[in-house]
């Protein structure tokens, strides 16, 4: 036996500017063994990449638990725009839903509208019940999945892609296809960061086994900005609506262990539109190839440096697809790569994690480089023992010795930048290359180093092929 609801509505901009999410309520009763939801709304964007004209409405799904903001405890999934139907039931489900059993109660659709032209938007949205033995009365278990095992050698630069979409979103491909061609480039670690759901994570553990480090994240989809959180085994509340609310975002991360970073906030990110830029550990500098438009995000991370805010750069490729899927986009896992460096001799997530926080990174085209390593000596003994994100006591009345070292780099130019002023620019003349310097550090932040050159037609000018993080000046 099936039981049915129907809901039909009218959406104007000036409502949706008042609330851009809107719930629909329904009971479902005991002994209900399948929930089965789709929807429709007006003149949808057709557009690439969102592109164009039109409007687009998002939809998810939250059980009797409850909707309370950040906790989300009733939560059972989110697909965006990205899937006009989905069902849930209690051992399968489509993915971004979590299976489980349908516990008796009021239930909730939630639309959300992330865009509606001036005329308004429509939406019509079925639900759909099916009787079934297995309904249940306990809930979904709490916390997600456990640890992913997987360990890798370390001591050494790890490389990486922290930010790529499967099929739990808006990705084409599988978390295996994805994890496995990981492998196949020779990244030592990957983070999974589906849009607004963490059901990717039990599929991360299963491929646990892989020479890898695969790392649980999510894509936190606000209308405002997105933002990757890291190393955590739960949903991440997504529905800010202002700085106060991501603030409360902020807090409920740090204080479960995650790492969150700002993506992408650069023109066609989507940008980043809240009025807050502190309290974020990490910024995602570069994302897709560099033409993608990431000087905006390298300019908006150099402000914020001379702000005096110790913000880690990131890199991350936002892959949506790869073969056999359809291409969406001309790059892949790996472009960019993101480096980091794990001192102990096996790293596993929660070391890859805490070289990131450390700000001991350097980004780069690809997993194959260019590396670009940068250390300074204070203290005269001739090792260079602070690397990058380390901060230093500049010696009083002597400089800083400076150490930048290139591989695969040559044809490329090196830059060094002193408090984003250019303090040296030198040709890379071979693929090994180390160049040393002393530079008075006395009174200023901070040091970092980029290798830029060009690509493709010289007119284009030149594009970033690797940068570091900075060496900090204590106190500065």
């Amino acid at each position: 036996m099936r039981t049915a609801f129907s809901f039909e509505g009218f959406v104007t901009p000036w409502e949706v500017r008042r609330q851009r999410y809107l719930y629909l309520p329904f009971t479902v009763p005991p002994g209900t063994g399948r929930i089965d939801v789709s929807y429709q709304f007006d003149e949808p964007v057709t557009a690439p990449l969102g592109m164009g004209p039109g409007n687009n409405v998002d939809i998810g799904i939250f059980d009797p638990r409850g909707l309370d903001f950040p906790e989300a405890p009733g939560f059972r999934g989110w697909s965006g725009s990205a899937r006009r139907e989905f069902f849930i039931a209690p051992h399968e489900a489509t993915p971004g839903y979590i299976a489980g059993p349908l516990l008796p109660g009021r239930w909730h659709i939630v639309l959300g509208f992330e865009r509606v032209q001036e005329s308004g938007v429509g939406y019509r949205v079925r639900v759909s019940l099916e009787e079934g033995r297995d309904g249940g009365a306990t809930p979904p278990a709490e916390g997600g999945s456990p640890p992913c095992r997987a360990r890798v050698k370390g001591g050494r630069f790890l490389r990486g892609d922290l930010h790529c979409h499967s099929v739990h979103s808006d990705g084409l491909n599988t978390v295996e296809e994805l994890a496995r061609d990981a492998v196949a480039k020779g990244l030592d670690f990957l983070a999974v960061t589906d849009h607004n759901t963490c059901t990717h994570h039990r599929e991360l553990e299963r491929l646990s086994h892989l020479p890898t480090v695969l790392i649980p994240g999510e894509e936190v989809t606000t209308y405002w900005g997105h933002a990757n959180a890291w190393g955590l085994r739960r949903l991440v509340d997504f529905r800010c609506t202002d700085e106060e609310s991501m603030r409360a975002l902020q807090r409920f991360v740090r204080e479960r262990g995650g790492l969150f970073s700002i993506n992408h906030p650069k023109c066609i990110g989507p940008p980043w539109l809240f009025d807050l830029w502190d309290g974020f550990p990490c910024m995602e500098v570069w994302q897709a190839p560099w033409r993608f438009h990431n000087w905006d995000s390298l300019e908006r991370w150099e402000t914020l440096l001379q702000r005096g805010l110790r913000v880690v750069a990131v890199g991350g490729s936002d892959t949506h697809s790869i073969p056999p899927a359809r291409p969406l986009h001309p790059h892949g896992l790996g472009n960019p790569t993101t480096w980091a460096y794990v001192p102990e001799a096996e790293a596993g997530e929660e070391e890859v994690l805490a070289a990131i926080r450390r700000g001991h990174v350097f980004i780069s085209a690809g997993p194959e480089g260019p590396r670009l390593v940068l250390q300074a000596d204070t203290d005269g003994d001739g090792r260079f023992e602070a690397l990058m994100g380390d901060s230093i006591v500049p010696p009083e009345g002597r400089p800083v010795r400076v150490r930048a070292a290139v591989e695969g780099g040559a044809g490329h130019r090196l830059w060094l930048l002193r408090d984003g002023v250019p303090v040296a620019i030198v040709p890379v003349e071979r693929d090994s290359y180390v160049f040393e310097t002393e530079l008075d550090m006395a009174g200023s932040r901070y040091l970092r180093a980029e290798l830029r050159g060009w690509r493709g037609r010289l007119e284009r000018g030149e594009v970033v092929w690797a940068l570091s993080n900075p060496i900090w000046a204590a106190g500065a």
